[in-house]
C-alpha cells in the first residue's frame, strides 16, 4: 500500500504568473500610452464645452493626438478657434492626461442623431458587445479585461473598414 509523502501534498512552485501581471503586460502592448481613453470625449463633450457649443460642434474622430471636430457653420468654426486652447485643456483635464495635442475644426453637416451617439463605428469601443464575459469581482481586473476587449474591437473595426474600401 502506498504512503502519501509530505512532498506530494505541498504546493509546487510552477513559475506561474499572476493574472494581473500578465494582463498588465498585454495592455501595455495593446495600448502602451493609454490612448483609448481619449474616446471618452464623446461621452462628456457637451458637459465640458457647454450645450450651446455642443449643438453646433461635435467630435468627428481622433488621430495622432488631434481631435477633429465637425462644426455646423464657418462662423462657429472661427469662434471656436478662439476657444481652442481652453477647450483642449478642459478635455484633457477631464481625461486625466494630455492626450489631445490639438483641436482641428472642419465645417460640415451635423447629423442630428449623432448628438446622442458615441463616436463613429470605427472609433467605438465595441468589445463588450462582441464577447460575453462573466462578471468579474475585482474592479481593476474587470477594467483590464474591458480595455483588452475594446482594443480588440478597435482592431476588428479597422479591418472591416479596410475591407469595405
Amino acid at each position: 500500500m502506498a504512503r502519501w509523502d509530505d512532498r506530494t501534498t505541498r504546493r509546487r512552485d510552477t513559475g506561474a504568473t499572476r493574472v494581473g501581471v500578465a494582463l498588465d503586460a498585454v495592455l501595455k502592448r495593446v495600448d502602451p500610452e493609454e490612448h483609448l481613453r481619449v474616446y471618452g470625449v464623446w461621452s462628456f463633450w457637451a458637459e465640458e464645452v457647454g450645450e450651446l457649443i455642443a449643438r453646433r460642434a461635435r467630435p468627428a474622430y481622433f488621430r495622432n493626438g488631434v481631435l477633429v471636430v465637425t462644426v455646423a457653420t464657418h462662423a462657429w468654426m472661427q469662434e471656436l478657434r478662439f476657444l481652442k486652447e481652453s477647450m483642449r485643456q478642459r478635455l484633457n483635464g477631464r481625461l486625466g492626461a494630455d492626450l489631445i495635442r490639438d483641436l482641428h475644426f472642419v465645417a460640415g453637416p451635423l447629423d442630428s442623431a449623432s448628438a446622442d451617439r458615441a463616436p463613429p463605428p470605427d472609433a467605438t469601443p465595441l468589445g463588450r458587445s462582441l464577447v460575453s464575459v462573466p462578471a468579474i469581482g475585482d474592479p481593476e481586473l474587470a477594467a483590464a479585461f474591458a480595455r483588452i476587449l475594446e482594443a480588440r474591437a478597435q482592431r476588428l473595426a479597422r479591418a472591416r473598414a479596410a475591407r469595405r474600401r
